[in-house]
């Protein structure tokens, strides 16, 4: 076995209506002004309301900060960075899914190290040198594990790039779990959000970077999500036993990618995602079974195992067919939760995209995917030619 080493995120704390007890758990940890960055989306559902109704009781001093945006930029994180500098605050709640987290994250890190977002980004001219503000997730979603992770993805509207700031002193110093802040998410979300936790189980476990206990907490995950993303998307807004899984499968898988790695899929959606903002869950969901074909041969032990873990019955099959039952079951997921299945059927008008996907983006995309950082992780080596084979079979 080689050598690894493995990260041990957030505290984490889950059960129904834990984050009524945010004030108290705030004061306990000694800080006395909250910030609450946060969506319109996220007020509108009320979800905030319920978290400043634990903070008035509390007796706790805070503001909310509502104007987190889906795939935050380089602009937009330094604005709330200044307006969190100004606020005077001395910790940070994130409240929503992955866009309002990661934007957090880098707030944080710009209260105790100078300059612009820009600098930081993967790439940049430095390096994140001192430990970030004080911040506490509330994920309102169940599918970017962001609340454990020591990366923060910022789009480059300029040169159509997503990439990330990622340190250890990132990671959140306390994530709070709570399914009951998310029996209102919408049954499309809640899928796409679900697959996306799902990518980040599967990349890791195959991953070149995989160890023993990242391949543990990816095959959990990827047992709960199997058996509870269906009813969690139909029955959730009364199904707390499939919210509860969902809550932290997306949790654990979340671990498991920050010591296990990514891969393919997550270098094309991110990629993608720049170039016609596809949210990153639709992105991920529509792509994961058609990398997974790509990927298979590099380690179809594990891949039969995933399908295994899917329900599949591999029983007298030979490895490779047992392997490809994984993406059998991938895709009968996708068409179950109906979630888009081909690039071509992204509609702007349903929120999909900003924009049509067309197939003469297809070879910029490549050339930017093969920057991708976390690209060597994916179980096969991947070339240009490979992701433009997996965009054409996705279109």
């Amino acid at each position: 076995m080689r050598s690894f080493e493995f990260k041990m995120p957030a505290k984490v704390k889950f059960g129904e209506g834990v984050v009524k007890e945010i004030g108290a758990v705030l004061r306990g940890m000694g800080y006395t002004k909250a910030f609450i960055a946060t969506d319109k989306g996220i007020v509108a559902a009320g979800i905030c309301g319920i978290i400043e109704e634990g903070l008035k009781a509390g007796d706790f001093d805070y503001v909310v900060y509502d104007e987190m945006i889906p795939d935050p930029t380089i602009e937009v994180v330094d604005e709330a960075a200044a307006i969190l500098k100004a606020s005077g605050a001395d910790v940070v709640l994130a409240v929503g899914g992955g866009s309002p987290i990661d934007t957090a994250k880098a707030i944080c890190m710009l209260q105790t190290n100078e300059g612009s977002v820009r600098d930081y980004l993967f790439g940049g001219t430095k390096t994140v040198t001192n430990p970030i503000m004080p911040l506490i997730c509330i994920p309102t979603t169940a599918g970017t594990g962001s609340e454990m992770t020591a990366a923060s993805v910022i789009t480059n509207n300029q040169e159509k790039t997503k990439v990330s700031v990622t340190h250890e002193y990132l990671i959140p110093k306390y994530a709070l779990i709570d399914p009951l802040v998310q029996m209102g998410c919408p049954p499309f979300i809640t899928a796409t959000t679900g697959m996306d936790a799902l990518t980040h189980a599967i990349e890791s476990y195959v991953s070149n970077r995989a160890n023993p206990i990242s391949d543990a907490m990816g095959m959990q995950a990827i047992k709960m999500i199997g058996k509870y993303i269906r009813r969690a998307t139909g029955a959730g807004a009364f199904d707390m036993e499939a919210r509860s899984q969902m809550a932290v499968a997306a949790t654990i898988a979340g671990v498991a990618f920050m010591n296990g790695g990514l891969g393919v899929v997550h270098g094309i959606a991110q990629t993608l995602g720049a170039f016609v903002h596809i949210p990153h869950g639709v992105a991920n969901s529509l792509l994961l079974p058609y990398c997974m074909e790509r990927s298979c041969v590099g380690n179809m032990e594990k891949f039969k195992e995933i399908a295994v873990a899917l329900g599949k019955n591999v029983e007298g099959m030979d490895l490779r067919d047992a392997a490809f039952a994984a993406v059998d079951a991938v895709f009968e997921m996708a068409e179950d939760l109906r979630v888009p299945m081909k690039l071509s059927e992204l509609d702007p008008a349903k929120r999909h995209c900003s924009e049509k996907v067309e197939e003469s983006i297809f070879e910029a995309v490549a050339d930017e995917v093969m920057n991708y950082r976390l690209l060597a992780d994916t179980p096969v080596k991947i070339t240009k030619a490979d992701v433009i084979e997996i965009l054409n079979a996705a279109y």
